[in-house]
């Protein structure tokens, strides 16, 4: 990997800027002393694109040995060809957009072609302020891709429930009342056996009774069952749609079901990974898929050259201002890092702030200042996550006492 705060120098190098789109790109070569060397205004995201780049500007820059070429790591559509680059033996770097944006907005004329785009990036290199963005081995790559379709699932739930509470509002709004979670597993077998409009309910008391008995498996009492018939009976739900509402209302629960099926299989992959690596994340107390997200997006934490790098790098470092005589922080984090690792250190600082005496206390004490929750367990993942850069960097479990330092 290439940590971001180490700066990018071309050492006598002709450097290649490339302006990444999703389907075609921008190159501008030039030489160690800035001068032109080539340039190819648009060239396709395939195999022949990358050989008419390498035939017009690459070999026009110079031998492999003596170039470097740059680009924007932007979202993921600079992935393919920066490393069919490397794959045809070329060095190069990845840069945050949020450096090469600073130089452009800098710059006395406010001109944005893709092709500029491409010259400023080369030209940037060239200045010495460019930092490479960090990019994973195979292995994290492969836990990062988990670890994130994992929180996208999980959203995706979160999303398709929200959906389906408003359907259940329109048409039966006194539900809410009877159970305080609508897609439990009794209510989807009513859901899919039934329909959840108060029609259907209504007209067939006793095949409610009978199946919420069956799929509660004892947990519902008879008071609620009656409830929610007597509620269905009396209810001033929207008559209107209501077996299109049924279809839908079955068909999230299909979804549901497919969702839950997933996690379930990637959180058990996870906890695999995790036992297997032996991962010290899990004595803080949270769970595999948790730790791993940490794991996905910091490893090797030994890239990060203090604690204080690596809360930066999560974006949980305070924001400062400074202007004149004045000079303070602001109560906010800069969220200028990876909003992963951010929401990763931010559920680990929710999940054990009450667990460990340390994290509880600090909370506390930004309680009394007049913080609200929140704002109070943010600070309390700033330092969690510089516990964990310890951790991680020593490979050793959470110790509420921090080691003696060597005499």
């Amino acid at each position: 990997m290439q940590y971001q705060d180490r700066p990018v120098l071309a050492r006598g190098r002709a450097v290649v800027g490339i302006d990444i789109g999703k389907q075609k790109h921008s190159a501008f070569a030039i030489g160690p002393q800035g001068e032109k060397r080539a340039s190819l205004a648009s060239f396709d995201n395939d195999r022949a694109g990358v050989d008419r780049l390498e035939a017009v500007v690459l070999r026009a820059a110079g031998p492999p040995t003596e170039i470097l070429f740059a680009m924007e790591a932007t979202g993921h559509y600079w992935m393919p060809l920066y490393h069919e680059l490397l794959r045809r033996g070329y060095e190069g770097v990845a840069l945050n957009p949020i450096q090469t944006h600073g130089e452009a907005r800098a710059r006395i004329r406010k001109t944005k072609t893709d092709h500029k785009d491409a010259e400023g990036i080369a030209r940037f290199i060239l200045t010495g302020k460019a930092h490479a963005t960090r990019i994973p081995d195979e292995d994290t790559e492969e836990l990062r891709i988990m670890t994130r379709r994992l929180h996208q699932m999980t959203q995706m739930k979160g999303d398709v429930e929200r959906a389906a509470h408003s359907l259940i509002d329109r048409a039966f709004p006194e539900y809410s009342g009877c159970f305080s979670k609508p897609f439990l597993p009794s209510a989807r077998k009513l859901i899919l056996e039934v329909g959840l409009t108060p029609d259907r309910i209504a007209r067939e008391p006793e095949e409610v009774r009978a199946l919420l008995r069956r799929a509660g498996r004892g947990r519902l009492t008879d008071t609620t069952i009656n409830n929610l018939i007597t509620r269905a009976q009396t209810s001033i739900g929207i008559a209107r749609a209501a077996t299109v509402i049924n279809e839908e209302l079955a068909t999230t629960v299909e979804v549901i079901n497919d969702l839950e099926t997933q996690i379930a299989l990637l959180d058990e992959r996870l906890r695999g990974i995790m036992e297997e690596r032996e991962s010290p994340l899990m004595s803080l107390g949270i769970g595999p898929a948790l730790a791993a997200a940490i794991h996905a997006e910091s490893d090797p934490a030994s890239d990060f050259p203090s604690a204080r790098k690596y809360a930066a790098y999560a974006g949980l470092e305070p924001d400062t201002f400074q202007s004149g005589a004045m000079k303070g922080t602001r109560a906010h984090i800069s969220k200028r890092g990876s909003p992963h690792l951010r929401n990763a250190l931010y559920q680990t600082a929710f999940v054990i702030y009450r667990r460990h005496d340390c994290f509880h206390r600090l909370y506390k004490r930004f309680r009394k200042e007049g913080r609200r929750h929140k704002d109070a367990l943010v600070i309390v993942a700033r330092h969690v996550a510089m516990v964990i850069w310890r951790m991680l960097v020593d490979n050793r479990p959470f110790s509420k006492r921090p080691p003696q330092r060597a005499k």
